[in-house]
């Protein structure tokens, strides 16, 4: 299910749709992916060996990147470049901890971040072997004369606040040292979930460890003194402050999923290894989330004051996606953060967005907070680190100064159009009206059902695509010409063209274009009456159709929507031809349009995304593009007989 929305109605629904043994003896590609305990999938070739392929994975994909040769004990990833006479004075940073907060920790490793990152398994804390390893791998870059001389510049370790990493990281740091190899430390406890007065181990380190990863890498890149770096990260660590939110708990793979959170529920304050959060709450939209938690992380009362923020202050923005939270639904807790911290005159000087430090697939997001110091030359400084380049892979890219004004562009008008509605209706008019308001209720009647088919054999967006045309021409009709039929049509085309995307929305502009053309040519030759005749009319559907099947490509009986249009206008053709009176024909012409699109359910698909879909689904499902044809040409019809009664 999604993880929130400001309004279900704005939502881009989608589905994952499993067909299993008939889609293989459908003919369709069939493949066995592996099963974990608790029935879930993922895709992996063995719970216990995903850490070390994924860490395979990434190094082989990165020319920068190497790993040393320890598998499985030791899973060490750092940069390839590392040991060169150009970073001899240089500072090595060092991070880590357990697996499955990808990108977090291999991720960050570049130029300019991390020199290394040291990796647990899933959840896991490395062990104290493990960090010696990437300390004594890093710690003389300026390679064995260096090393024998015992001239290493240093090694600072940044480690997340959870007990195994401290204890695991400290006793490496201390080997290291007697081996003659200067080594800092600096924990990031960030997470504002859990008061000061609970328990002696103190704030986890979560998302906003990202923060310190970037302005240590960049203070080490330019050449700093361990001590001066340090210095840098101790004060960024100091300045963070983060919360997390779900709708899921994660699903570690060979295990149980577990289902501690309820349908409907979100968890506030959860940890990024599935730890309980602080409190659960019904659902809500993400603007009241996000109100919720920016509360919690500059709550000033005794047992947190974690944050002191107001009016002047400056701050850097982290939105970390922890995992299966969609791209759509980050931008949307983005902005409302943003909107949020601007509104108690916050100045957010830089935004960083997206998958940073994950918790498998976890539905949900933290925010974390990195406060600007207020002094104007280590502000400046902070944010050049922020800024400073990096080629670590898992490091968002292009964020740097946000303006502080808005970022509109003015929109050029086209011309204003030159219809408006008529001071009285004819009889026409009125008929128009009547037809339009028809077919635009129907098709926001026929949402549910067009998205319940579309979501099985094509997207999902065609209910959403057609009520939002259907909407648009209800909100325009008041300027819409309607004494004049291809007046009337070119207004519609052009709610169409703005309101409707998709393939949907530009074929019926063509359609709607061509069937104003024509008629305004009737018009021209015989007069304004000669639109409504059935000859006129067969003649100008039968045009319009034929633009749809060459812009579209697609024919009768490829399941789409002129697997309706085309019976149709063979119908009005046909009855043109026998001299039918206008009603007859209509009925007879609607009539070949429904079963038309009924009769898709038989068809193999050879256009648009059906064409993707298995034949076993399409078997028991209507073309929804076909079914929308003949709802509107129904609804069409029916007003039309209320108006001339």
């Amino acid at each position: 299910g999604s993880l929130f929305f400001r309004n279900p109605r704005n939502r881009i629904r989608c589905a994952v749709m499993a067909t299993g043994a008939a889609v293989g003896a459908a003919g369709a590609l069939a493949i066995t992916v592996p099963q974990c305990a608790g029935g879930g999938v993922g895709f992996i070739n063995s719970p216990e060996n995903i850490v070390v392929e994924a860490i395979e994975g990434l190094v082989q994909s990165h020319s920068h990147l190497c790993r040393l040769d320890g598998y499985p004990e030791v899973k060490v990833v750092l940069r390839s470049d590392w040991v060169s006479p150009k970073n001899a004075h240089k500072v090595a940073i060092i991070s880590g901890g357990g697996a499955g907060h990808e990108p977090a920790h291999a991720g960050f490793v570049g130029e300019g971040m991390l020199t290394a990152a040291v990796s647990g398994d899933i959840f896991a804390s490395p062990s104290a072997y493990s960090v010696l390893a990437a300390i004594r791998s890093v710690g003389y870059p300026g390679g064995e004369e260096q090393k024998k001389k015992k001239e290493s510049p240093g090694v600072l370790l940044v480690v997340k606040n959870y007990t195994g990493d401290r204890i695991n990281f400290t006793i490496a740091a201390e080997q290291a040292r007697s081996e003659g190899i200067p080594v800092e430390m600096v924990f990031v406890a960030d997470d504002c979930a859990i008061p000061k007065s609970k328990g002696v181990t103190g704030r986890r380190g979560i998302a906003g460890t990202c923060f310190v990863h970037k302005v240590a890498g960049a203070a080490a890149e330019a050449g700093l003194s361990l001590k001066a770096v340090k210095e840098e990260a101790l004060q960024a660590a100091q300045c963070v402050a983060s919360i997390g939110v779900s709708s899921t708990v994660c699903h570690i793979p060979g295990r149980r999923k577990s289902s501690r959170i309820p349908e409907g529920m979100i968890e506030m304050g959860l940890g990024i290894h599935g730890e309980p959060g602080a409190e659960t709450i019904a659902k809500r939209p993400v603007t009241r989330v996000v109100g919720d938690m920016l509360k919690i992380i500059t709550d000033e009362s005794k047992d947190r004051g974690y944050m002191s923020l107001g009016g002047g202050d400056s701050v850097a923005l982290l939105m970390n996606n922890l995992g299966s939270a969609t791209a759509l639904e980050i931008s949307v807790a983005t902005r409302d953060a943003i909107r949020r911290l601007e509104e108690k005159g916050v100045r957010v000087e830089r935004v960083v967005a997206g998958p940073l430090m994950t918790s498998m697939d976890m539905a949900g997001f933290s925010i974390s907070l990195l406060k600007l110091p207020s002094a104007k030359s280590e502000r400046e400084r902070m944010l050049y680190r922020l800024d400073s380049d990096t080629n670590a892979p898992g490091w968002p890219r292009g964020g740097g100064e946000r303006p502080m004004w808005g970022k509109l562009v003015r929109l050029e008008q086209e011309d204003p159009c030159l219809f408006q509605r008529p001071a009285q209706l004819s009889h026409t008019g009125r008929k128009m009206e009547n037809v339009l308001h028809g077919v635009a209720q129907s098709l926001k009647e026929a949402e549910e059902s067009l998205t319940e088919w579309d979501l099985k054999v094509g997207d999902g967006d065609c209910g959403a695509t057609f009520k939002r045309g259907a909407e648009a021409a209800l909100a325009d009709m008041d300027g819409y010409p309607l004494n004049s039929i291809p007046d009337t049509l070119e207004s519609i085309a052009k709610s169409v063209a703005r309101s409707m995307g998709g393939t949907s929305g530009a074929l019926y502009q063509i359609f709607l274009l061509s069937l104003c053309a024509t008629t305004r040519q009737q018009e021209k030759k015989e007069g304004a009456d000669s639109s409504s005749s059935l000859s006129h009319l067969a003649f100008a559907f039968d045009e319009a159709i034929s633009k749809i099947a060459s812009s579209g490509g697609a024919t009768e009986g490829d399941r789409t929507m002129l697997d309706a249009l085309i019976p149709a206008s063979r119908s009005l053709q046909q009855s043109s031809q026998l001299e039918r009176e206008l009603l007859p024909a209509l009925e007879l012409a609607v009539l070949a349009a429904e079963c038309g699109a009924e009769a898709t359910k038989e068809m193999d698909a050879r256009a648009g995304r059906s064409n993707y879909v298995p034949e076993a689904v399409l078997r028991q499902t209507p073309d929804p593009g076909a079914k929308a044809a003949a709802i509107w040409m129904r609804a069409a019809l029916e007003a039309y007989k209320k108006s001339s009664s």
